[in-house]
């Protein structure tokens, strides 16, 4: 007690520096840690609450827009390669399972060519999608009309209704 008394330092004020500044802002981490866990448990970080619709391929095709009702799912597509593909084939599977009829005779008009930059919308026929999430996987075939050579695009389809 004489060194602390000579050198004018008290005994103890560090330790009481340190409980005020966790009296202080202890209770902004405590509300944190619990705002994090109320998030966590809810599954409120996940994206499918923020995007209710996402559809997409790697590049070439372009997903514009979903269309999700009763017993029919809709695509939005746009042919972004720059050349015209022509003998397209569109299967989808998950929760639809269904193919877009692209022949003669199909009742949705389902275009079986698209030329450069044109969009076009391809219907599915299936069950009951009311209410349902949907994660559909999207193969589309295709040929390229000035070299005849067949392709596949794969793409992804997800839906998760509002409300």
């Amino acid at each position: 007690m004489a060194f602390a008394a000579r050198t004018g330092h008290r005994v103890g004020k560090k330790g009481q520096a340190a409980t005020e500044y966790l009296h202080t802002y202890g209770w902004i981490f405590i509300s944190v840690l619990m705002l994090s866990g109320v998030m966590v448990y809810y599954s409120v970080s996940k994206a499918q609450y923020l995007v209710p619709l996402e559809c997409g391929f790697l590049s070439g095709l372009k997903c514009l827009d979903a269309g999700v009702e009763d017993t029919m799912l809709s695509l939005v597509l746009v042919n972004e390669f720059g050349f015209t593909i022509s003998n397209i084939t569109m299967d989808v599977n998950g929760t639809c399972n269904s193919t877009a009829n692209t022949t003669d005779g199909n009742p949705y008009g389902n275009p079986n060519v698209l030329l450069a930059n044109q969009q076009a919308m391809y219907v599915f026929d299936c069950q009951n999608l009311t209410n349902m999430k949907l994660t559909e996987l999207i193969t589309v075939n295709y040929r390229v009309l000035g070299t005849g050579q067949e392709h596949v695009k794969v793409g992804k389809l997800e839906y998760s209704p509002t409300g």
